[in-house]
C-alpha cells in the first residue's frame, strides 16, 4: 500500500502537550470509505435541554458567565497553541466546561451510542474505550467495549507501519499524551464503524473509520466519552474520512429550548452563500478578514493586523469552541470605540465587569435600532452581527459586548483574532476543505431541516 505522511502534535485545551508518536510515515490506514450522501445530525449546546449538563435551576445569567469564563479560557489556550505552532499541532482534548457543543453518534456493531465534544479545532476522534482507567461515565451511555462489537479492528504493527508510534504487547499502534498542563492519555488505533441518527430519524452507517481507542487518563472526565474533531489535520482527520466537506447551523446559543442546531458532513453538507478561501494550518481554519462596518460604516482599521504571516502568530480563526469573539488589539479599539459613541449619552457604562465593555440596560429594550456589525471577509463574503450576536446578558439590567481585546483578555499574540459562535448565529457555515473556501449563508436553522 502507498505510503502517506502523518505528522500529529496534539494540543489540549487546558493547555498543550507533546505527543509522543507520528511524526511519521504510515501505511494507508484503511480502504476508501463510502462518502455518505445525506449525513445530518443534531448538534447539542451544553446549556441546552437536551444536554446531560443541563442545569434546569440556572439563569440567563448563570449561562453568561460560564460562555465568558470559557470563552477567556478557551482564548488563552488557542493563542498558546498558535504562539508554539510553528510545525504541526492541533488541539485534542478539550477541558470541561470549555466545550460548547456534542455530537451523539454510535460506534461498533451492535452499535453503542456516544456523546463526543465537537471541536473544530482538532483533527481527530477518539472515544473511550474498555479497558480504561480511570474510566467512568456519568451519562446514560455506556463505554465502548470493543470485545463486544464484530466490526472492531485494531491497528496492528504487524500489517501497517506505526512510525514513530510504539507498539504494544498485543502488536497495536499506540499514542502516549503527555499534557504540559492538564490530564494525559494513551491509547491504540483502530478501524470501526459509525452509526449516526439524522435529523430526520433515520440511521446512516459508515464503516471502518480510523479512530483513537482511549484507554488510560491521567484525570476521569465523565461528562463525555470523546472528542469528535473537525479540523482538517492529515489522514487521521475524521472529516476527510467522510468526504472532506461540513458544515454547521446554530441558532441562539443562550436559548436553552433551541431544537435546531445540526451538523452535516460530505455530500450532505450545505454550501451556499457567500464564499471566501479558506486556510487550514495547525489545525485550525483560518480566513481573510478585511474590515469591520458599523451599518455600512467602514471602521478605520488597518487590514494589515488582519492578515498571517510566515514570522509572526496572528491571522483571524473560525473557531466553534468559544461563545465570544477576540480581536486583535487595534481592531477591537476601534469597535469599542464605535459602539462607545453609539450610546454615548443613551446609557451608562457598567465597569463592574473587568476588560469588557457592558451597560446597564436591555439588549431587547435599549438596542432597538442599533446598527448591524458586519465582518467583510475576502471575495465578499460578510457575516452580519444583529444585537443577540453583538451583546450578551450578564445580570438583568446589565449587558456586555461580546466582542473583547484578544491581547487584554489573556491572548499572547497581539495581532490574533478567533471568531466565535456567537459571531456565527443564525448561520450555516460550510467548510469546503478540498477548495479551501469557507461559506456563509444566514438562515433560520429550522429551515434547513426542510
Amino acid at each position: 500500500m502507498a505510503a502517506i505522511d502523518l505528522a500529529i502534535l496534539f494540543v489540549a485545551f487546558t493547555g498543550h502537550f507533546t505527543m509522543t508518536m507520528m511524526s511519521t510515515t504510515m501505511v494507508a490506514l484503511a480502504p476508501t470509505i463510502p462518502k455518505p450522501k445525506r449525513l445530518v445530525t443534531k448538534l447539542i449546546h451544553r446549556e441546552s435541554i437536551f444536554s446531560p449538563r443541563y442545569n434546569a435551576n440556572d439563569t440567563v445569567v448563570d449561562r453568561a458567565k460560564r460562555a465568558i469564563k470559557t470563552s477567556i479560557e478557551r482564548l488563552v489556550q488557542v493563542s498558546k497553541l498558535v504562539s508554539d505552532s510553528h510545525d504541526i499541532q492541533t488541539n485534542l482534548l478539550p477541558s470541561q466546561p470549555s466545550e460548547l457543543f456534542y455530537i451523539n453518534f454510535s460506534i461498533g456493531h451492535p452499535p453503542i451510542p456516544q456523546l463526543a465534544i465537537m471541536d473544530t479545532g482538532s483533527s481527530f476522534l477518539w472515544v473511550k474505550c474498555l479497558p480504561c482507567s480511570p474510566c467512568s461515565s456519568k451519562l446514560p451511555i455506556s463505554i465502548f467495549d470493543p470485545s463486544r462489537s464484530f466490526t472492531y479492528t485494531s491497528m496492528s504493527c504487524r500489517r501497517y507501519s506505526c512510525g514513530y508510534s510504539k507498539c504494544n504487547s498485543y502488536n497495536e499502534c499506540t499514542y502516549n499524551i503527555t499534557y504540559v498542563r492538564g490530564p494525559g492519555s494513551t491509547g491504540i488505533y483502530v478501524f470501526e464503524q459509525l452509526t449516526f441518527e439524522t435529523i430526520d430519524d433515520t440511521e446512516i452507517v459508515v464503516p471502518r473509520v480510523l479512530l483513537g481507542c482511549g484507554r488510560r487518563f491521567e484525570v476521569d472526565s465523565g461528562q463525555y466519552n470523546g472528542v469528535f474533531g473537525l479540523g482538517a489535520g492529515r489522514d487521521t482527520s475524521v472529516i476527510t474520512q467522510l468526504g472532506s466537506r461540513f458544515s454547521y447551523c446554530v441558532g441562539n446559543i443562550m436559548d436553552p429550548h433551541y431544537p435546531y442546531n445540526q451538523l452535516s458532513f460530505g455530500d450532505g453538507a450545505i454550501m451556499e452563500g457567500d464564499s471566501t478561501p479558506l486556510e487550514s494550518r495547525y489545525g485550525r481554519y483560518y480566513v481573510t478578514l478585511e474590515g469591520i462596518s458599523f451599518d455600512g460604516k467602514m471602521l478605520d482599521i488597518d487590514r494589515g493586523i488582519f492578515e498571517r504571516t510566515a514570522v509572526v502568530d496572528d491571522g483571524v480563526i473560525l473557531d466553534s469552541g468559544t461563545a465570544y469573539t477576540w480581536l486583535a488589539q487595534d481592531a477591537y479599539n476601534a469597535v469599542s470605540e464605535e459602539v462607545r459613541s453609539l450610546l454615548k449619552g443613551m446609557l451608562r457604562r457598567y465597569k463592574g465587569m473587568p476588560n469588557q465593555l457592558c451597560y446597564v440596560g436591555s439588549v431587547s429594550e435599549d438596542l432597538s435600532g442599533f446598527p448591524a456589525v458586519t465582518f467583510h471577509f475576502a471575495n465578499g463574503a460578510e457575516l452580519v452581527l444583529d444585537t443577540q450576536s453583538t451583546f450578551l446578558h450578564v445580570a438583568p439590567r446589565v449587558f456586555c459586548m461580546a466582542i473583547g481585546s484578544s491581547i487584554v483578555n489573556g491572548g499572547n499574540s497581539k495581532n490574533l483574532s478567533v471568531i466565535g459562535i456567537m459571531a456565527q448565529q443564525n448561520y450555516n457555515v460550510g467548510y469546503d476543505i478540498g477548495q479551501n473556501k469557507l461559506y456563509f449563508q444566514r438562515i433560520d436553522c429550522e429551515l434547513m431541516e426542510d
